[in-house]
């Protein structure tokens, strides 16, 4: 099987299971819970259920990725990485939940609410033993943790759904609904891994202090990345009320499902990016390239097609209400493709050895979406917030490709984007066309319009099926002796600083 297949297989599958799992977490999150809780409680719910995705997506610290790339390269270290892994997920979510405790008891009180949202707060530790899961991402083989997503989240919509019919109107309780999910991902994620590979749970300290300097400064990236992405939904309760942070992430949902395309195939190909840099910039150029070239020329064609059926998509999921979030989801749209043009920078960043780098545009990229919501969330509201998106996603984008330009030489031939912008233009012409012979308030049918218009175009691009270009050089380099078994041998040494290409 060819690479270009192989990724293509593993991220359709990715995006199959994920697809499933983000239309369950729409289902309950717009059309179950906002109805019956009222703009103001499901406000406080998806208030303090951002506060804890945002958590979650940090946890490694940066571990995660070090131990997908330092696996990749050898397989044979992968259960003593995975199993320090854990341990520091388990240590990072012990005091994570001191932090969302003290939120919950900050702005809810000693209250029913605020000892329920400390209890919902325990789920953090659950994501420990998931990432025994990174062992999948180092095989390519994806099957086990989509089945394990897609798990959890039927016991999310279960406890939903339970809760629901028992008539419970407390937001916190729905929290603890959404937690259990978490629970049950965790435990299949591990004990599925443990079956793949040999965890080992005994390290030295120099081993540990080892991979924490390769991971803090990814860590720091991650956690900055998770600030500039998801801070404008905690700020605007203070400043602007919980109806603002329901509107809002309404609007913020519909982009967090798009963006799964980028996460899930970087989440494919980010082995393949650590196994060629092995081999220079030069063995990477052509991957890197037609991965850009894919992921570009996909996003291109959402902000036309979002803008256009805004409303419809609100109007649709949501109750009455909830449209006036639809400018700030048009203006969302703008920066769907900056993410998906960013992505192949930062996994070559990462795959190079360059965390400190790719820490330091986080940063700047989340004090510059914190300055700018300050600004920006009083003056204009929650439109603010996402021009504020716009603006942060485009100057990451332009650090990192500046960045992987000096260090690598490699940059987007921008001609490879060509077909896919006259595609975009002409689908958006098409649509407003077809929008215009479509009643405004046939909402179902001008949302199936836009996205029977947008799949068309994706064909059109040439970018489906992805041809990766990796192919063309022969097989990837090879990995190191007992790459292909589970790790069973000898403690392996610790995690070095890659040397420069």
């Amino acid at each position: 099987m060819t690479l270009s297949r192989r990724v293509s297989l593993n991220t359709a599958g990715q995006i199959g299971g994920r697809l499933y799992s983000s239309t369950l977490a729409l289902l309950i999150t717009a059309l179950l819970l906002p109805r019956p809780l009222g703009e103001h409680d499901f406000g406080i719910f998806t208030f303090h259920l951002t506060l804890y995705q945002l958590l979650a997506g940090v946890l490694d610290f940066g571990a995660g990725t070090i131990v997908v790339r330092e696996a990749s390269r050898d397989r044979a270290r992968a259960g003593r990485l995975i199993g320090m892994l854990v341990r520091q997920k388990a240590a990072i979510a012990a005091g994570g939940i001191v932090l969302l405790a003290g939120c919950a008891l900050w702005f809810e009180g000693a209250t029913l609410r605020g000892l329920l949202a400390c209890l919902a707060a325990l789920h953090l530790l659950a994501h420990a033993p998931s990432g025994a899961a990174a062992i999948f991402a180092v095989d390519m083989a994806f099957l086990r943790p989509v089945l394990a997503g897609a798990i959890g989240q039927t016991a999310w919509l279960t406890a939903t759904l339970v809760m629901l019919s028992a008539g419970v109107r407390e937001p916190a309780a729905y929290l603890l609904a959404f937690g259990a999910g978490i629970v049950v991902n965790g435990a299949l994620s591990f004990a599925w891994a443990a079956r793949r590979v040999d965890i080992r749970w005994r390290s030295t300290r120099a081993e540990r202090r080892a991979l924490w300097e390769e991971a803090w400064p990814a860590g720091v990236s991650m956690s900055m990345a998770a600030v500039y992405f998801s801070i404008d939904g905690v700020m605007l309760r203070p400043m602007l009320g919980a109806e603002a942070v329901a509107h809002y992430g309404a609007a913020y949902r519909f982009m967090g499902f798009v963006l799964m395309v980028p996460v899930l195939f970087s989440q494919v190909v980010f082995p393949v990016f650590s196994r060629l840099w092995a081999g220079g910039a030069a063995r990477l150029a052509p991957f890197f390239q037609h991965a850009l070239a894919v992921l570009g020329s996909i996003g291109l064609l959402f902000p036309a097609l979002v803008w256009l059926v805004s409303r419809d998509l609100l109007r649709l999921f949501y109750p009455p209400g909830y449209e006036v979030a639809a400018r700030s989801l048009s203006v969302l749209s703008l920066s769907i493709v900056l993410v998906y043009l960013a992505y192949p920078h930062v996994l070559t960043l990462l795959a190079a050895g360059e965390q400190r780098l790719m820490m330091r545009i986080s940063v700047a990229g989340a004090a510059l979406n914190i300055v700018l919501n300050l600004a920006a969330i009083p003056l204009l509201g929650i439109e603010g917030a996402a021009w504020t998106t716009v603006i942060t996603e485009a100057f990451v984008l332009a650090c990192a490709a500046a960045a992987v330009r000096r260090r690598t030489g490699l940059r987007l031939a921008w001609g490879a984007l060509r077909r896919a912008a006259v595609c975009a233009g002409l689908s958006a012409l098409a649509l407003a066309l077809l929008l215009a012979r479509i009643d405004p308030e046939r909402h179902a049918l001008r949302v199936a319009a836009g996205l029977a218009v947008g799949l068309l175009a994706a064909l059109a691009t040439g970018a489906l099926p992805p041809h990766l270009g990796a192919d063309e050089g022969g097989p990837l380099p090879a990995q190191a002796p007992g790459s292909g078994s589970p790790s069973r041998d000898g403690p392996p040494p610790p995690p070095g600083r890659q040397p420069r290409a």
